[in-house]
Protein backbone atom coordinates (compact mmCIF):
# COMPACT_ATOMS: atom_id res chain seq x y z
CA UNK A 1 0.00 0.00 0.00
CA UNK A 2 1.46 3.20 -0.82
CA UNK A 3 0.46 6.88 0.35
CA UNK A 4 0.13 9.84 -2.59
CA UNK A 5 0.48 13.02 -1.92
CA UNK A 6 -2.56 14.93 -2.61
CA UNK A 7 -2.80 16.53 -5.79
CA UNK A 8 -1.46 20.19 -5.89
CA UNK A 9 1.24 19.75 -2.68
CA UNK A 10 3.94 20.63 -2.47
CA UNK A 11 7.10 18.06 -2.34
CA UNK A 12 9.78 19.83 -0.38
CA UNK A 13 12.54 17.03 -0.86
CA UNK A 14 11.45 16.91 -5.01
CA UNK A 15 12.11 20.84 -4.69
CA UNK A 16 15.44 20.22 -2.97
CA UNK A 17 16.50 17.55 -4.88
CA UNK A 18 16.15 19.83 -8.38
CA UNK A 19 17.77 23.38 -6.30
CA UNK A 20 20.74 20.83 -5.57
CA UNK A 21 21.51 19.04 -8.58
CA UNK A 22 21.28 22.23 -10.33
CA UNK A 23 24.00 23.70 -7.98
CA UNK A 24 25.77 21.05 -8.38
CA UNK A 25 25.47 21.41 -12.05
CA UNK A 26 26.70 25.46 -12.15
CA UNK A 27 29.26 24.62 -9.79
CA UNK A 28 30.97 22.18 -12.59
CA UNK A 29 29.93 24.54 -15.62
CA UNK A 30 30.51 27.76 -14.29
CA UNK A 31 34.32 27.65 -14.31
CA UNK A 32 34.88 25.37 -17.23
CA UNK A 33 32.64 28.49 -18.85
CA UNK A 34 34.61 30.91 -17.87
CA UNK A 35 38.02 28.25 -18.71
CA UNK A 36 37.25 27.85 -22.01
CA UNK A 37 35.35 31.08 -23.42
CA UNK A 38 37.79 34.27 -22.71
CA UNK A 39 35.47 35.92 -24.57
CA UNK A 40 32.71 35.67 -22.03
CA UNK A 41 34.54 37.35 -19.44
CA UNK A 42 35.33 39.95 -21.69
CA UNK A 43 31.96 40.13 -22.51
CA UNK A 44 30.95 40.65 -18.86
CA UNK A 45 33.71 43.23 -18.18
CA UNK A 46 32.30 45.19 -21.22
CA UNK A 47 29.14 45.91 -20.97
CA UNK A 48 27.18 48.90 -19.26
CA UNK A 49 24.76 47.68 -18.38
CA UNK A 50 22.36 48.26 -14.90
CA UNK A 51 22.85 44.84 -13.72
CA UNK A 52 26.16 44.76 -14.33
CA UNK A 53 27.24 45.80 -10.93
CA UNK A 54 24.99 42.68 -9.46
CA UNK A 55 26.50 40.00 -12.63
CA UNK A 56 29.71 40.43 -11.59
CA UNK A 57 29.41 40.20 -8.41
CA UNK A 58 27.11 37.05 -8.48
CA UNK A 59 30.00 35.42 -11.19
CA UNK A 60 33.15 36.87 -9.08
CA UNK A 61 32.98 36.74 -5.16
CA UNK A 62 32.48 34.15 -2.60
CA UNK A 63 29.86 35.33 -0.89
CA UNK A 64 27.21 34.89 -3.42
CA UNK A 65 28.65 31.45 -3.47
CA UNK A 66 28.63 31.28 1.03
CA UNK A 67 25.26 32.29 0.90
CA UNK A 68 23.52 29.98 -1.63
CA UNK A 69 25.51 26.94 0.10
CA UNK A 70 24.31 28.17 3.54
CA UNK A 71 20.33 28.71 2.13
CA UNK A 72 20.99 25.00 0.86
CA UNK A 73 22.43 23.17 4.13
CA UNK A 74 20.05 25.07 6.37
CA UNK A 75 16.69 23.88 3.88
CA UNK A 76 18.20 20.29 3.50
CA UNK A 77 18.60 20.07 7.25
CA UNK A 78 15.02 21.54 7.87
CA UNK A 79 13.54 18.99 5.58
CA UNK A 80 15.67 15.83 6.14
CA UNK A 81 15.04 16.71 9.70
CA UNK A 82 11.21 16.78 8.98
CA UNK A 83 11.13 13.51 7.61
CA UNK A 84 13.53 11.71 9.75
CA UNK A 85 11.04 12.80 12.34
CA UNK A 86 7.69 10.88 10.32
CA UNK A 87 10.09 7.95 8.63
CA UNK A 88 12.74 8.08 11.80
CA UNK A 89 15.36 5.96 9.58
CA UNK A 90 18.82 8.08 9.66
CA UNK A 91 19.72 7.02 6.51
CA UNK A 92 18.81 10.34 4.62
CA UNK A 93 19.98 12.23 7.51
CA UNK A 94 23.57 11.16 6.84
CA UNK A 95 23.83 11.42 3.72
CA UNK A 96 22.34 14.87 3.86
CA UNK A 97 25.50 15.84 6.64
CA UNK A 98 27.84 14.15 4.29
CA UNK A 99 26.96 16.51 1.63
CA UNK A 100 26.93 19.61 3.95
CA UNK A 101 30.15 19.54 4.86
CA UNK A 102 31.36 19.11 1.82
CA UNK A 103 28.87 22.36 0.41
CA UNK A 104 29.98 24.10 3.58
CA UNK A 105 34.03 23.20 3.03
CA UNK A 106 34.51 23.71 -0.08
CA UNK A 107 32.66 27.05 0.17
CA UNK A 108 34.29 28.95 3.05
CA UNK A 109 37.83 27.55 3.24
CA UNK A 110 40.43 29.24 1.63
CA UNK A 111 40.78 28.19 -1.73
CA UNK A 112 44.15 29.98 -2.74
CA UNK A 113 46.09 26.97 -4.26
CA UNK A 114 43.48 24.64 -5.46
CA UNK A 115 40.74 25.95 -7.10
CA UNK A 116 39.97 22.40 -8.30
CA UNK A 117 39.44 21.07 -5.07
CA UNK A 118 36.56 23.95 -4.72
CA UNK A 119 35.17 22.74 -6.84
CA UNK A 120 35.13 19.26 -6.58
CA UNK A 121 34.00 19.94 -3.05
CA UNK A 122 30.83 21.96 -4.29
CA UNK A 123 29.84 19.36 -7.07
CA UNK A 124 30.16 16.33 -5.02
CA UNK A 125 28.12 17.91 -1.94
CA UNK A 126 25.94 19.51 -4.13
CA UNK A 127 25.10 16.16 -6.11
CA UNK A 128 25.00 14.11 -2.39
CA UNK A 129 22.29 16.45 -0.92
CA UNK A 130 20.68 16.21 -4.12
CA UNK A 131 20.77 12.34 -3.08
CA UNK A 132 19.77 13.04 0.41
CA UNK A 133 16.73 14.61 -0.68
CA UNK A 134 16.05 11.40 -3.17
CA UNK A 135 16.37 8.99 -0.06
CA UNK A 136 14.25 10.90 1.95
CA UNK A 137 11.48 10.93 -0.73
CA UNK A 138 11.82 7.42 -0.80
CA UNK A 139 12.13 6.58 2.72
CA UNK A 140 8.71 9.13 2.96
CA UNK A 141 6.59 6.90 0.27
CA UNK A 142 8.07 3.41 2.05
CA UNK A 143 5.46 1.71 3.75
CA UNK A 144 6.12 1.72 7.40
CA UNK A 145 6.78 -1.14 9.67
CA UNK A 146 3.31 0.05 11.33
CA UNK A 147 1.29 0.15 8.27
CA UNK A 148 3.04 -3.40 7.11
CA UNK A 149 1.94 -5.05 10.43
CA UNK A 150 -1.74 -4.23 10.35
CA UNK A 151 -2.21 -4.45 6.98
CA UNK A 152 -0.48 -8.84 7.58
CA UNK A 153 -2.85 -8.71 10.53
CA UNK A 154 -6.23 -8.31 8.77
CA UNK A 155 -4.90 -10.23 6.07
CA UNK A 156 -4.38 -12.90 8.68
CA UNK A 157 -8.03 -12.45 9.85
CA UNK A 158 -9.62 -12.85 7.03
Amino acid sequence: MRLHASKGAVSWDGLGAGVSFACAVHCALLPLAFALLPSLNLALRSFNHEWHGLAQWLLWTHEAERIMASVVVAFAMTVLSAGFAKHRRHNALIVGAAGALMLLVGAFAHWHHSQWLHVALQVCGGLTVAAAHVLNLRLLRAPTRERSESVNAQAVMS
